[in-house]
């Protein structure tokens, strides 16, 4: 639960990344890169630790009048920008390159030009948003059946209580969400 907004926002990025850049998201996963191990600090700060005031300003003046929206367009754009010469690198050289080189190349004013030619729209976010947090939704209704299952177990006679376990590893859940992992019934 802590930092539930950070891990949402990254869960966005990162299908953001795989819908506008996919050859770099293919390439990052091959190279185990999880968009939490370079853009973390950019989000949480707003680009201000990583980047240069003349691309940090742009940002929070977009910032102002269009919210998360930008911040996710400029990743992109960054992103965009150094694609090339990333798909080239391993996980090591790739997570140095844009956490040690990249900031200091970064052109504020070019970067801003490219992230408007982004075509991100605000149901893009939405429907990312609500992917994450229906699949948490789930994940927490999961947990709590699965705790009260074990209880069950636990307190009385097993073939009696076990029912509502095999409803939970058959795939049922809130909103006949699936569970990654949990969309076939186990052979017993």
């Amino acid at each position: 639960e802590d930092m539930a907004g950070v891990h949402e926002t990254l869960y966005v990025a990162d299908k953001l990344i795989k819908k506008f850049l996919p050859k770099l998201h293919s390439h990052l996963e091959t190279e185990n890169v999880n968009v939490s191990m370079f853009a973390t600090e950019w989000i949480m700060t707003v680009f201000t630790r990583t980047f240069d005031f003349d691309l940090v300003s742009r940002v929070w003046d977009s910032y102002i009048v269009e919210g998360w929206k930008v911040i996710y367009r400029v990743m992109l754009s960054l992103l965009g920008h150094a694609q090339q010469g990333l798909l080239a690198l391993d996980m090591e050289e790739l997570l140095t390159y844009l956490r040690d080189e990249f900031p200091s190349e970064v052109d504020g004013i070019s970067i801003m030009r490219k992230s408007l030619k982004i075509p991100l729209r605000q149901r893009h976010i939405r429907k990312y948003t609500l992917e994450w947090r229906t699949t948490q939704s789930c994940r927490k209704q999961y947990s709590r059946q699965l705790s009260i299952c074990s209880e069950s177990v636990a307190s009385t006679d097993a073939g009696s209580s076990l029912m509502p376990f095999k409803q939970i590893l058959s795939g049922q859940c809130v909103g006949a969400m699936l569970l990654p992992g949990l969309s076939r019934r186990p052979s017993v």
